[in-house]
């Protein structure tokens, strides 16, 4: 049986907990309709009598058991979702189109610095925000100047902090050595792969 990659293993994980949640769910919704549909489950006098009921403590215990199972899988459903979130945002080293999606991901963030970097010199030249320079923007990168103006982070001319670059930067680098470290990994394990194929061609194959 093959291996399971990174990606599979968290979405294997994921399912798993919505597994678990959605039986505790079950299973704990069964028994609160079950103890509803009893005959004195609805009995004030049953409910509030002073003293201790045999059958009215199993009654709350195992209320307080369904309920505590609920938000369990409640939980388990959060959990479920970020990993998938997380899953859907990543590029795992196993992933068979990792090398593409990281150069596709460096090109992305090298597009988001270029226009920041576009829109400090607009805004530098004019001493102002103008609508030329938000239109070297994108939408997030437009809310973000909205935002930041909001808490008063932009510069005095409206342009972006310098660890708005510097924090792309940084990623930059570090999806760039990843890249190179994939790569030289991916060319190590075709070289290990030429000398057995011919090795294994037959000397008179065309």
């Amino acid at each position: 049986m093959a291996e399971l990659t990174t990606r599979q293993r968290r979405e294997a994980r994921a399912a798993r907990l919505t597994g678990w949640a959605a039986t505790r769910e079950q299973r704990a919704t069964a028994t609160l309709a079950a103890d509803s549909a009893l005959p004195y489950a609805h009995d004030i006098a049953f409910l509030t009598q002073p003293g201790r009921i045999p059958a009215r403590t199993a009654m709350n215990r195992r209320a307080d058991a369904s309920y505590a199972s609920l938000q369990k899988a409640a939980q388990m459903r959060s959990r479920a979702r970020n990993i998938t979130a997380a899953a859907g945002r990543a590029i795992y080293s196993d992933d068979a189109n990792a090398i593409t999606a990281l150069r596709a991901r460096i090109a992305g963030l090298e597009a988001e610095r270029g226009r920041i970097v576009a829109y400090n010199k607009a805004v530098r030249k004019a001493g102002k925000v103008t609508a030329e320079a938000l239109a070297l923007l994108d939408d997030a990168q437009r809310a973000d100047v909205k935002k930041l103006a909001e808490i008063g982070f932009l510069r005095p001319d409206g342009s972006f902090p310098a660890y708005a670059t510097a924090n792309i930067s940084g990623n930059l680098s570090k999806q760039r050595q990843r890249l190179a470290e994939l790569e030289a990994a991916a060319a190590a394990r075709a070289a290990q792969r030429g000398p057995r194929s011919l090795a294994g061609t037959p000397r008179n194959a065309a």
